[in-house]
């Protein structure tokens, strides 16, 4: 799985930062899975459009919706540019 294309979406008045991903596969839950990396993964499959969250305790958000390929990323204030780094670099290794 890797990042075709990233766009920011907003600053946040907490100085957060809200990236838009777009991945080259589209998710179901398997693939899902592997962002269990960055936290715990909570995914509510009987909504509408299967819904997916992941928190850490660094403050990282990644939000999306199983059957889709595009999630958002809310980067905290503290660490952020480590964090994006990070998250980016893991998706992007060769």
């Amino acid at each position: 799985m890797k990042i075709v294309s990233s766009q920011k979406i907003e600053d946040c008045f907490d100085g957060s930062v809200i990236y838009e991903y777009i991945f080259d596969v589209v998710w179901d839950y398997k693939k899902l899975l592997v962002f269990k990396h960055f936290g715990e993964l909570e995914y509510y499959k009987d909504f509408p459009r299967p819904f997916f969250r992941i928190l850490n305790s660094s403050g990282l958000n990644i939000k999306g919706v199983g059957g889709g390929n595009s999630c958002r990323v809310i980067f905290p204030k503290k660490d952020r540019i480590i964090l994006k780094d990070s998250f980016e670099s893991f998706f992007n290794k060769d």
